[in-house]
């Protein structure tokens, strides 16, 4: 796999594919404005928002389109290492040469999957290793949201117990 920044009209807005041989298989749009993501499939369309926290806005907070909590993402960018929480879930991610970014459980040597960024240069600086906090968000939240998709009894269960 692979993400692909897609030339976008807009200054506000940066937009990325996920793509896997020839085939895309998710589109972000992370508009910098409205610090919001849009994710598209063929199956699937979501809105999501980030807000930063912690002392020095290094944790970053997932709220879905109701603006409820999905899940918490703290980076190390001194290390390229961090921690995505989503739902109830905990991976480990680490971006190796500035080049690929692998998400995994438990050991980083048994990834869950392993992205090519070459062809997604951060669009401020055209350098992989100056993303912000914001687009390592997105392209986690992708990532996750791709390979882990939530039937629609946990999305229940999930929306049930964060209300409730």
């Amino acid at each position: 796999m692979k993400w692909v920044y897609v030339n976008q009209p807009s200054a506000y807005i940066r937009k990325y594919q996920l793509t896997e041989g020839d085939d895309s298989k998710l589109v972000i749009k992370f508009n910098l404005e409205q610090q919001s993501v849009r994710l598209s499939s063929d199956e699937n369309h979501r809105l999501f928002f980030i807000d930063k926290t912690g002392l020095w806005h290094n944790k970053t907070i997932l709220k879905n389109e109701y603006g409820v909590e999905i899940g918490r993402l703290s980076i190390d960018k001194v290390h390229g290492t961090g921690i995505i929480d989503m739902e109830g879930k905990r991976y480990n991610y680490s971006f190796q040469n500035n080049t690929e970014l692998i998400v995994f459980e438990n050991n980083a040597s048994e990834p869950l999957a392993v992205c090519d960024m070459t062809e997604a240069p951060s669009f401020t600086s055209l350098a992989a290793n100056k993303y912000s906090n914001e687009e390592y968000a997105c392209f986690l939240l992708g990532i996750c949201w791709y390979l882990f998709p939530l039937t629609a009894t946990e999305q229940m269960e999930y929306t049930t117990t964060t209300i409730a």
